[in-house]
């Protein structure tokens, strides 16, 4: 296709969409990189699936990262100022829908499993599975029927098939965080501290799905309704990145649960040290006398509280004097009070008979 012939190309809306998405993909992929600094750092003794798990995606963005930057330089480094290379598309450019899938698949059925340890449903993680392998499906059909057309032009016939592919996507991302949610609600116990962490969890839900849900939206609708620009590319090239993002967010959260919980610990429990310093009321009157102390008393309190936070273990003990005994989902909670030896009681009865002699003797004194 000559110059003459071409169609005019709108420099703003090709490779300005182009941009800010490769742009905006390696902003939350430098967000991963954090989360996934932080997740090595706290050490969490996760089985091996999990940690395969974590690196798969990992280095599933890595390579689609290298293949944006790729796809830009193609468009405004390798054929800068040639209108003709506009027309068609490099393999970076259809293959978005494949590495979307590769991590999606296992993310999904990751958040599936959680909604499957609350609800104890194998039933919704069948729904949900169903849904994730059919999104992943589509993207990957689209994009094997895009590899095939060299034509940018040409893709305005796989929309239909897009279109789907995104819709499905969308349907299981909500039916995850809406099910995360209602599952959450139910577990509330009433008591404060569990109810806090349980809002708590909600919201990082919440924070972590809807930037999915709405990137998603934003792709279809744009692809839809403008099929002849890149503006939906803006959105579909971060959406990967959010997801390994929603993977590691979830995993670090139990570190700051577990922390927010233990700080959030009242200490207003029982201090009997009051009751062995107080002084006998007579030693104002007979300051020889020896000053007697009941037996002392030994209150511990322990609580080793077992929660299922998300799905995933969070466990927390604490022993002091001063725990409270409140009751927040805990498996185990014990109080033992350590009575008197026999020895001391013994010493106890010795000292009331000496005070007892004492004060005779110094009432006939005074007589």
């Amino acid at each position: 296709m000559s110059s003459s012939t071409a169609a005019p190309v709108n420099y703003d809306l090709f490779i300005g969409p182009l941009l800010v998405g490769v742009v905006a993909n390696a902003v939350v992929f430098g967000i991963c990189i954090m989360q996934l600094v932080e997740y090595i750092i706290s050490k969490y003794k996760d089985s091996w699936k999990l940690v395969f798990l974590i690196w798969w995606v990992f280095a599933i963005d890595i390579f689609q990262v290298g293949n944006s930057v790729s796809m830009l330089w193609h468009y405004i480094v390798t054929n800068f100022a040639n209108p003709e290379a506009l027309a068609s598309g490099p393999w970076e450019y259809a293959s978005l829908p494949i590495f979307n899938a590769f991590a999606t698949i296992p993310i999904q059925h990751f958040m599936a499993w959680r909604i499957m340890r609350f609800s104890g449903s194998k039933l919704l993680f069948a729904y949900i599975s169903v849904l994730s392998l059919a999104q992943a499906a589509l993207g990957a059909t689209a994009a094997s029927f895009g590899l095939k057309m060299t034509s940018i032009a040409s893709h305005v016939k796989l929309i239909p098939l897009a279109d789907a592919w995104l819709a499905t996507s969308v349907a299981c991302d909500m039916s995850i965080t809406l099910l995360l949610l209602y599952y959450l609600n139910r577990s509330r116990t009433g008591f404060k501290r569990t109810d806090s962490i349980i809002n708590r969890i909600c919201r990082s839900t919440v924070e972590a799905a809807v930037p999915v849900s709405v990137l998603c939206l934003c792709d279809l609708i744009f692809l839809t309704l403008m099929p002849s620009t890149n503006l939906h590319y803006m959105f579909a090239l971060p959406i990967g990145r959010l997801y390994t993002n929603t993977l590691l967010s979830t995993l670090n959260e139990r570190e700051t649960l577990r922390s927010s919980f233990q700080n959030n610990t009242p200490s207003h429990g029982l201090n009997l040290s009051a009751l062995s310093s107080t002084k006998n009321r007579f030693s104002g009157q007979f300051s020889g006398m020896p000053s007697l102390r009941p037996p002392p008393m030994r209150i511990n309190v322990e609580q080793d509280i077992s929660m299922q936070t998300d799905g995933l273990e969070l466990e927390s003990q604490f022993s002091s004097p001063s725990t409270p005994i409140e009751k927040v989902s805990p498996r185990f909670l014990s109080l033992t009070m350590s009575e008197p030896s026999e020895q001391e009681h013994e010493k106890g009865q010795v000292l009331d008979e000496k005070r007892d002699i004492e004060l005779g003797q110094s009432f006939d004194a005074e007589r």
